[in-house]
């Protein structure tokens, strides 16, 4: 992209968000992402045979979520019917996503490995004198599971590099991808190093199957509704989350890694909204609508997720290692879809489906 006065705006916001409990923080966000929004719509260029847009079919759709915590019980005690740290019951017999970054979807389903006993992914973490228990068994877990989710964003991304050569996206774009990804290994190692510092054991990815990640060949209609969903929401609301996290965390070591996961994540949902804002200078109307579509689905999913209680864990001990209460998680991410997500839908000039979601804050 043309290194001018929009990019440095750019480069100058990323510069300048770091994590806070505030909303302050969410309007670095936003000052990041609304810069990116009006260089790509303007700036880049590309070739014109591109797919087209208005015959491709939608995308599917995701079950966007906040991060959460475990109800009370030692994960030893789950029963069959419980969902793992960072989801909660669909309702259908399944588990619903809780996830604070970029997801792998396949279809309505997030995508994960199994854990397996491994300790190549395994980063370096100090020791923790949590005395509790249950707290400790509750926190390996939770970490356990963000690990296996950074895991799957390292695919999520890769998928979304091919998905940008198969449009004839601009080599900036395609970079940002790809150095996404190996941010993802980085975070996935920190995480499965927290679960084990809690007494997780040195676990980390089993393989992962990508069966039906990529079926045909996308459209500029399925980058932009996967990438709104993934990356719009899901990326916006995870570096707002992941600062909030780091905000009220008081263990150093946990702080410092949920502060370095919200600059990447900050600069992740950057990412995503300048390719939705591309997609939309080059194919118009339907790709925008689309992009509205995908927006105000994981939205509606995300403040959908209840909120629950879990009585047992030391829940001062819980915020100090980096993790968030189920209302605190909802309180944050309504903050960031209001000053945030859609502030940035307008930008890209999606003034009718902001009206809808932004009731639901005024009720």
């Amino acid at each position: 992209m043309p290194r001018g006065s929009k990019s440095r705006r750019m480069e100058a916001s990323q510069a300048i968000f770091v994590p806070m409990h505030s909303s302050r923080g969410n309007a670095q966000l936003l000052a990041l992402l609304t810069a990116a929004i009006a260089a790509c719509g303007t700036d880049i260029t590309t070739t014109s045979n591109l797919p087209d847009a208005a015959t491709a079919d939608a995308a599917s759709s995701a079950d966007a979520g906040t991060d959460a915590t475990p109800e009370a019980a030692a994960p030893s005690d789950a029963g069959g019917d419980a969902c793992p740290p960072g989801t909660q019951p669909d309702g259908d017999g399944g588990c619903l996503s809780l996830t604070v970054r970029r997801p792998f979807l396949i279809g309505s389903s997030l995508r994960l490995a199994d854990a397996a006993s491994r300790t190549d992914w395994v980063a370096v973490a100090p020791p923790c004198d949590l005395s509790c228990a249950t707290t400790r068994a509750w926190l390996a877990e939770a970490w356990l599971r963000d690990g296996l989710e950074e895991h799957a964003s390292v695919a999520a991304f890769a998928r979304f590099t091919m998905m940008l050569l198969a449009v004839g996206a601009p080599p900036e774009l395609v970079v940002a991808s790809q150095r996404a990804s190996l941010d993802e290994v980085r975070h996935a190692k920190d995480c499965f190093a927290l679960a084990a510092r809690y007494g997780g054991g040195s676990r980390g990815p089993a393989p992962l199957s990508i069966d039906g990640a990529i079926e045909r060949t996308p459209s500029l209609v399925d980058l932009v509704e996967l990438t709104a969903e993934e990356g719009c929401v899901g990326e916006t609301l995870g570096a707002a989350l992941a600062a909030e996290q780091a905000d009220r965390a008081t263990d150093p070591h946990a702080r410092e890694v949920l502060a370095s996961l919200a600059r990447d994540e900050a600069r992740h949902a950057e990412l995503a909204w300048r390719v939705v804002a591309w997609a939309i200078a080059r194919g118009g109307e339907p790709v925008r609508e689309a992009a509205a579509r995908a927006i105000h689905r994981a939205i509606t999913a995300t403040r959908a997720n209840p909120v629950r209680e879990y009585p047992g864990v030391d829940m001062s001990s819980w915020r100090a290692h980096g993790r968030l209460a189920c209302d605190e998680a909802r309180a944050a991410s309504e903050a960031a879809i209001v000053e945030v997500v859609l502030p940035s839908l307008s930008a890209l000039g999606v003034g009718p489906a902001v009206a809808p979601l932004a009731s639901r804050a005024e009720a």
